[in-house]
């Protein structure tokens, strides 16, 4: 038996008696019961994420209208079906960030989701504790993509542009700005982007200051979006 469709008059959670922001309101299209069974599962144990009823198209569209969703997940059987519910979702309510999950995807795909406007590309058999963050960073702003095609959409980038390795950079960033950049395009604190280079905290909180002051932003999430624009402009 199917998930119901949608419901309409569910009212919008409330803030915590503790003052916490209310839970991150989410809709998953899915036509897999039991993928959506462990998703709703995997919400209720972190306590941030509400699942919303509703599993086509039309019922997200009509809770992102409604207000009622702060985002969608896209769970298509093919990266087709996936761009045209995306496309629709962008057209319908242009302010609800569109998540899309897949069992696989290529560099190509994901190069042409993001150019689509969809703010996240999530492997769908990441851990149920990742896919929470994940979801939670981009409800914050944030973009996300699998950490194995940053390399290959940088190379398609080149391919594409036809332009020398230091001219294909956007906005003056240095190979070590850009590397650092994508790391937060995947949604990493900067412990976490700290970690993974092999520097400190202290050094990443200083490249996101030259970053921002090159790209002329105010915050990371305005960084990451201005750099991804501006090579996706230049490839076209």
């Amino acid at each position: 038996m199917s998930a119901p469709d949608v419901q309409t008059k569910q009212p919008p959670p409330t803030s915590r008696p503790n003052g916490a922001a209310s839970p991150l309101r989410i809709v998953l299209v899915t036509s897999e019961p039991l993928y959506r069974e462990g998703i709703e599962v995997a919400f209720r144990a972190a306590g941030s994420l509400v699942l919303l009823g509703g599993t086509t198209i039309t019922a997200a569209i009509a809770l992102a209208q409604s207000r009622m969703a702060d985002m969608a997940v896209i769970d298509a059987s093919s990266f087709r079906d996936m761009m045209e519910m995306a496309k629709a979702l962008a057209l319908s309510c242009p302010q609800t960030p569109v998540v899309a999950v897949f069992e696989s995807v290529t560099a190509d795909e994901v190069w042409t989701a993001f150019e689509a406007g969809i703010r996240g590309c999530i492997r769908k058999g990441v851990e149920c504790d990742e896919f929470v963050r994940i979801l939670a960073s981009i409800g914050q702003g944030a973009l996300y993509l699998p950490p194995e095609f940053g390399a290959a959409m940088l190379r398609q980038s080149m391919r594409l542009n036809g332009a020398t390795h230091e001219k294909r950079r956007p906005y003056g960033l240095t190979a070590r700005e850009e590397q650092i950049l994508g790391c937060v395009a995947r949604a990493l604190t900067n412990k976490e982007v700290a970690r993974e280079l092999n520097i400190s905290e202290k050094t990443v909180k200083h490249y996101m200051t030259v970053i921002m002051e090159k790209l002329q932003v105010r915050n990371r999430v305005e960084a990451v979006q201005k750099a991804n624009a501006a090579k996706w402009n230049v490839a076209s």
